[in-house]
């Protein structure tokens, strides 16, 4: 059937029917736009209390965020003076020493935190009361509260009774207690009693005696004397317990008299300087700080350090301002460069590795982190592998719920040849394979498991791979917790946990792989290309320039990783990842047998009827998806910890189910989906530092996502993308559920 092209303005026809072609394919693209946009009006209500310019701020910096702690990539203010006139003008009428520039900053952000005014009309308060020092007041404030409750009419009229009494034995006042203990009046035996003791009684009628007495009963005599002794304080202070300056007193007892005063002071010190922004002023205190910190200003005077060393250094050294007060420095100013960080020996810079590469645009800095980029990439390697399971249990029509299961098996198979003792001998050129070997092993066989029972017994899928989810997660964590004897667990170790790997036994890094492997690598490609379009070449030479730029391609890439390599954790499960990605593509789109598995798990009847095994497909699907799932549970602990632990694989083989809805279930679209769903992981730590937001935030965006491609009918329609075509909503069918 020929294309619909849509109508409209001839000028604006080719972008309308471009738009038509390319969009489809960017639906899950757009999942993601649109539950990132939907986040900040969870930002808004929450986080900023429903301000919405406060809200759009907190977006960016959280989005930044994001973008940081995943891809390592940022932009940055570069310092200049102005960035600290706030400090200086403060200095002018206060000196300051670099040591109490933190100082003065935590107590500018207790003002702000508590209101100037209400600071200011604390250190009035206690001007009214020089005469008092601060123990005092603040043993006062704490005790408000008590004489309100028990009255002050009250503890002023029996004080000159407790007087007396705290003078007494202990058994002497008990004695006297017990003759009004209960009572309703007081009786005249009562009375001469306690006369006899306490002459002051004498001035007390019988009511006022009685309720002392019982008071001292039920409060203690030193806890009453306190009261009343700072109940007659408050008198000479001409207050009472109830007053509003009593209860400021209490207020700030709980913040200490001695720290109100300072503040309130500072507070005075920086109105007088002109200063209104108090927040800006204490963001610019811990800058400067940190400015002497790192000893790129000197002295003990920070107001003749700011205006004779701070120009002069602004203009040799490269200063950038990170979030949260932070700084980052170049010795030497310049628009682009690397900055490096002493990695072994801190004399000699030849092992110094790139920290950050930057590149100056007026007053901002873009900046570019290695590191952060390794760890992203190394955090992403099990979701996509682990995603490829579950889809090619999708493609063959079955849910697969194990890969959590998998994992496991796998994974404490490789622990157990990594560490044994047995394979102590082996180079690592063959242990290696070994191990990774032994985890595809592992998981294909669990994996095999619910093939079977569905094959044979129609048992299906879900139930059988959720159960044997707890069946492995409980087995490992048995053999490596069980100590009477000991099976997998290292006898020394202080938590639960298997040996370590040998050292024969874990994958090699990047940056420990000589760029020679690279060219090697490179030639390979090159030549395979030229072989595999020898006959094309022969005709067109051409053609020949394809296979050579992926050569190159894949030098320069090798030659990228091993820099960006610099924690030493990138490692080849990389390229591993890589092979795993075209190994699924090629099996299901280019093999007769991939072709089977998908017209099983598209229509069982159908392929029954073409003479397709459908048993053996079932099989099939579940055993090479429980591969896959072993593949990245053994690449996780000979590349990433080098042990196994109970409860080490947590929510992955959940998160490799939404890994794969992600890629609608497409090889070719995991490497993609991985990369977002590791950048959501890594970046949200970030993001909930920086931007003091919930991490619950990156799970309801993980959730939107997987609702937005479900629900694809949404995205479509918001952005006005064409309805799916009848092969597209047939990709989008992950499988036929309880009915298949």
């Amino acid at each position: 059937m020929a294309e619909r092209r849509i109508q409209g303005p001839a000028a604006l026809a080719p972008f309308a029917n471009g738009w038509r072609r390319i969009s489809p394919a960017l639906v899950p693209l757009f999942a993601v736009i649109t539950a990132l946009l939907i986040g900040v009006p969870f930002i808004i209500m929450t986080s900023a209390r429903g301000d919405i310019g406060r809200g759009l701020n907190i977006s960016a910096t959280a989005y930044s965020a994001l973008l940081e702690g995943s891809v390592g990539i940022t932009f940055n203010d570069v310092l200049v003076p102005s960035d600290l006139q706030l400090v200086s003008r403060f200095t002018q009428v206060q000196s300051l020493t670099p040591r109490a520039a933190n100082t003065t900053a935590r107590s500018v952000t207790n003002i702000v935190a508590r209101g100037i005014d209400r600071t200011l009309a604390y250190g009035a308060l206690l001007a009214q009361y020089p005469d008092l020092d601060d123990d005092t007041l603040d043993a006062l404030g704490e005790r408000i509260p008590d004489i309100a409750a028990v009255g002050d009419d009250r503890l002023l009229t029996v004080q000159p009774l407790l007087v007396e009494f705290d003078a007494l034995e202990r058994d002497a006042l008990n004695g006297l207690l017990e003759l009004t203990r209960d009572q309703q009046t007081l009786s005249a035996e009562a009375r001469a009693a306690v006369e006899t003791v306490a002459p002051a009684a004498v001035d007390l009628t019988d009511a006022d005696l009685l309720m002392g007495m019982q008071l001292v009963d039920s409060e203690g005599i030193v806890r009453l004397s306190r009261l009343a002794e700072n109940a007659v304080l408050l008198q000479t202070m001409g207050q009472t317990a109830t007053s509003e300056d009593a209860q400021r007193i209490a207020e700030i007892s709980v913040i200490g008299t001695g720290t109100i005063r300072e503040e309130a002071l500072l507070a005075q010190q920086i109105l007088n300087a002109g200063i209104t922004d108090m927040t800006e002023l204490s963001n610019q205190l811990r800058l400067t700080k940190l400015l002497f910190d790192d000893e790129l200003l000197t002295g003990d005077d920070v107001s003749v350090a700011l205006d004779t060393q701070l120009e002069p250094l602004l203009q040799s050294v490269l200063v950038i301002r990170r979030p949260n007060n932070n700084i980052l420095f170049k010795q030497e100013a310049g628009t682009a460069g690397i900055m490096y960080s002493d990695s072994n020996t801190p004399d000699d810079p030849a092992d110094d590795k790139p920290n950050a590469f930057y590149f100056q645009l007026g007053g901002r800095v873009f900046l570019y982190f290695p590191g952060t980029l390794e760890t992203w990439l190394v955090r992403t390697i099990p979701f996509v592998i682990a995603g490829l399971a579950v889809a090619l249990g999708f493609k063959g029509g079955l849910f697969n719920i194990g890969a959590t299961g998998q994992l496991y098996i796998a994974a404490v198979l490789t622990a157990w040849m990594g560490f044994s003792p047995i394979f102590a001998g082996v180079p690592a050129v063959i242990l290696i394979p070994m191990v990774i070997t032994i985890g595809i092993i592992g998981g294909l066989m669990w994996g095999a498991i619910p093939g079977l029972l569905k094959a044979y017994t129609g048992a299906h899928e879900v139930i059988n791979t959720i159960m044997l989810n707890f069946v492995a997660i409980r087995l490992v964590d048995w053999l490596i917790k069980w100590k009477d004897p000991y099976i997998l667990r290292d006898p020394v170790a202080s938590s639960d946990r298997t040996p370590f790997l040998l050292d024969s036994a874990r994958l090699p890094t990047f940056d420990t792989i000589p760029w020679v492997w690279y060219f090697l690598a490179a030639a390979a490609v090159v030549l395979y290309g030229l072989w595999q379009r020898r006959d094309a070449i022969g005709q067109d030479f051409r053609l020949g320039i394809r296979p050579l730029m992926n050569g190159i391609l894949v030098f320069v890439l090798g030659v990228f990783l091993g820099w960006t390599s610099v924690l030493g954790n990138l490692h080849i499960g990389l390229v591993l990842m890589v092979i795993a990605v075209w190994l699924s593509d090629w099996f299901l789109n280019r093999t007769t047998t991939g072709f089977e598995l998908r017209t099983v798990g598209a229509n069982p009847d159908a392929a029954r009827y073409a003479g397709m095994s459908v048993r053996f497909n079932i099989i099939l699907a579940m055993a090479l998806s429980g591969a896959l799932a072993g593949l990245a549970g053994a690449i996780e602990v000979s590349g990433v910890k080098f042990t196994m632990q109970p409860d080490f694989f947590a929510n992955l083989g959940f998160d490799a189910i939404a890994v794969a809805l992600l890629a609608r279930t497409n090889p070719r679209n995991m490497i993609w989906a991985g990369l977002l769903w590791g950048a959501l992981l890594s970046g949200a730590n970030l993001m909930q530092v920086r931007a003091n937001i919930s991490i619950d935030l990156v799970l309801i965006i993980q959730a939107l996502i997987i609702m937005f491609i479900a629900a694809d009918a949404i995205i479509r329609f918001l952005w006005r993308v064409p309805e799916a075509s009848t092969e597209d909503k047939e990709a989008a069918l992950f499988s036929k559920g309880w009915g298949g």
